[in-house]
């Protein structure tokens, strides 16, 4: 099923302004008065008055659902406009009277950053997203507001999964009603071109169709090693080692395993396969997630890393492109990235808290599900709405419900960011060929030990 791109007209309209910065309090207006029944209780008896008539004058008078809030509500989104567009839509539809403050901040290093200097400054949004990036921050620093008995978390509405991932000592803080799936896109005309007939199994098999590609004169794959997201070395990390030892991220931070013993295997794959035989190459590395999306939409690549987000770039670009997500395939099989998708929240320190938990319970909603799934394109975990995935991304969105992905910074115990930034720096520096994968696996070992002792 091809998805259309949502205008960026839609936002305009429905923020009904130009948008403007968060603020803290983002110009809080008083909440509109009940509406008055148009005629007075002892005169609805009158002889006069026709049932009929009496009946009209009643339903006219009567409030439009979401009419008895008003205000202003700030929003820092981790969602462009034309993303976040049918969700604010659906929103003022449902509370005609209040209005969005919203800005938007780019993921995941950006966002995560301005998002900080905002709530350290007291100046922060009233809604903002969780990410596995930052999580432990916000809960730590007692940022954002426990949901635990919120309608949504305690009436099986959100899974218990999403709970445990934003989530500490029992507590829910975010409201995530979706997750995403990743992996390689393969432009299947191309595939057919050369005589590839069956997606690669196991990890030689992918480097044998890198090779038939680049011997036809293709470029077999491109990456920038710039999301530890979606990158090859997560997956095979879960397909080589998480799946052989699903405590051993536990046994790391207990000191019985290093990172240096688990990461090293992985990146070797990755480098010696791919890097070391000239499919992915160093300049690759300050190429930008929009190149390299367009390079593939347009058929200058076969392959792409890349996530379900982009379906919609891909088919405005080229909506007859021929293209499916597969998984990256380790020794004995495959893995996904993926992960539970970012969340809402609400500021704990926001003056706004009603408008807030509004938002938050349209969100859980059936519409505000659907309108979720047409903006930012996650595949549903929440109950009460289930979308028609489309063809591109079916078997992928299989695998990930069946446990078949690895996204790190979910595994990753504490110091989340700090590893996270480690981790991609080692991925850059072993792709332009100045460190070895042990050295990258090493630092990570390094970057806990410092940060640990802080």
């Amino acid at each position: 099923m091809k998805r259309k791109v949502i205008s960026l007209i839609l936002a305009a309209v429905m923020l009904g302004s130009a948008l403007t910065g968060c603020g803290g309090n983002g110009g809080n207006e008083a909440p509109a008065a009940p509406a008055e029944s148009s005629q007075p209780a002892e005169d609805a008896a009158e002889p006069e008055a026709a049932p009929a008539e009496t009946e009209q004058a009643e339903e006219t008078a009567a409030p439009a659902e979401g009419e008895d809030l008003s205000g202003t509500l700030s929003i820092l989104s981790w969602y462009d406009e034309t993303k976040a567009a049918p969700v604010l839509e659906a929103f003022k539809a449902k509370y005609p009277n209040v209005t969005v403050d919203f800005q938007y901040s780019p993921p995941v290093a950006d966002y995560v950053e301005k998002l900080s200097t905002l709530l350290y400054s007291g100046a922060g949004p009233d809604i903002f997203y969780m990410a596995l990036e930052n999580r432990e921050d916000l809960i730590k620093g007692n940022y954002v507001e426990d949901l635990s008995n919120e309608p949504y978390m305690t009436d099986g509405t959100i899974p218990d999964s999403v709970k445990t991932t934003y989530g500490a000592d029992g507590k829910a803080y975010s409201l995530a009603v979706d997750c995403w799936v990743g992996g390689i896109f393969y432009n299947k005309d191309i595939f057919d071109q050369v005589g590839i007939t069956e997606e690669p199994k196991t990890w030689d098999e992918l480097l044998e169709v890198c090779q038939k590609l680049k011997d036809a004169g293709i470029q077999p794959i491109m990456d920038n090693c710039q999301d530890a997201a979606v990158n090859f070395t997560a997956p095979l990390y879960g397909s080589e080692v998480k799946a052989g030892n699903a405590n051993i991220v536990q046994d790391i931070y207990d000191g019985k395993a290093t990172f240096k013993d688990t990461w090293t295997t992985p990146i070797t794959m990755w480098k010696e396969g791919l890097i070391d035989n000239g499919y992915l190459t160093a300049d690759m590395v300050g190429a930008t997630s929009d190149e390299i999306v367009t390079a593939f939409a347009t058929g200058q690549v076969a392959m792409i890393l890349s996530g379900s987000w982009n379906l919609n770039t891909i088919d405005t670009i080229n909506p007859d492109m021929n293209y499916k997500c597969m998984g990256i395939p380790g020794t004995k099989e495959s893995y996904y990235c993926g992960a539970i998708n970012v969340g809402l929240c609400i500021n704990s320190a926001s003056q706004n808290k009603e408008l807030a938990k509004a938002f938050l319970e349209f969100a859980a909603s059936p519409e505000g599900l659907e309108a979720q799934y047409k903006g930012y394109g996650g595949f549903t975990i929440a109950d009460g709405y289930t979308p028609d995935f489309p063809e591109e991304i079916k078997d992928a969105v299989a695998n990930v419900k069946e446990g078949k992905y690895y996204i790190p910074m979910a595994d990753w115990l504490s110091y989340t960011e700090s590893l996270r930034l480690t981790y991609i720096q080692g991925l850059q520096d072993c792709m332009v060929g100045t460190i070895t994968p042990e050295e990258a696996a090493a630092r990570m070992d390094d970057k806990l030990a410092e940060v640990s002792a802080e």
